[in-house]
């Protein structure tokens, strides 16, 4: 299915489950857009036929999932990045890190995700903060590259959509603070795929 626009996707996919007898779908899409995944979710609820996506939309991590869904997905969830993250911050003691987020949905279960693991541990996390960015209105992001230089940490840990980290990195870049001595980890479940962010 090359056409992931939401109708067409449910057209198809309907159009296949209803002529033929399947006892699951594999789902693959080379998108990015989490529409796809909820789509299939939907389907997988309402139809009780398991969908396992694998890559692209259909693999971006969904919780909680429809009631009755049986949509497996094969990715890496928010906080399963978080703590092979903090894993790699203990081990070479990056304790001091702040926190950049968008208002990108699922921005403040990470914040909060942060605070249960920061809290939680007896490494002695100097958690510096944490910045909301609101990209609208900022069109030559001179509110953001302001924003990015008040931050008082090197390591930075960013969560937001692809096209915001492209945005945010640009604007990094300009003010200074995407070369050496500076640690960006970007957290995301929808930031995969074979393109590679700006350097």
């Amino acid at each position: 299915l090359n056409d992931t626009n939401p109708r067409s996707l449910i057209v198809r996919l309907c159009d296949v489950l209803s002529s033929l007898r399947i006892h699951g779908v594999v789902f693959e899409d080379d998108t990015r857009s989490e529409a796809v995944a909820q789509i299939l979710d939907f389907i997988s609820a309402q139809t009780s036929v398991p969908i396992i996506g694998i890559n692209g939309g259909s693999a971006i991590v969904l919780t909680p999932k429809e009631k009755g869904s049986t949509f497996l997905q094969l990715g890496s969830s928010t906080e399963q990045q978080l703590q092979v993250i903090f894993e790699v911050l203990e081990e070479y003691d990056w304790t001091a890190f702040a926190v950049v987020t968008t208002l990108f949905p699922g921005y403040e279960d990470f914040v909060d995700y942060v605070e249960v693991l920061t809290d939680s541990s007896f490494i002695g996390w100097e958690h510096r903060g944490v910045l909301t960015l609101n990209l609208t209105d900022d069109p030559e992001g001179t509110r953001l590259r302001r924003q990015l230089r008040e931050v008082s940490a090197q390591i930075r840990l960013l969560y937001c959509s692809r096209e915001e980290a492209e945005a945010i990195f640009r604007a990094a870049r300009e003010a200074g603070l995407a070369g050496p001595g500076y640690i960006w980890f970007v957290v995301g479940t929808n930031l995969g795929g074979s393109d590679q962010l700006p350097e």
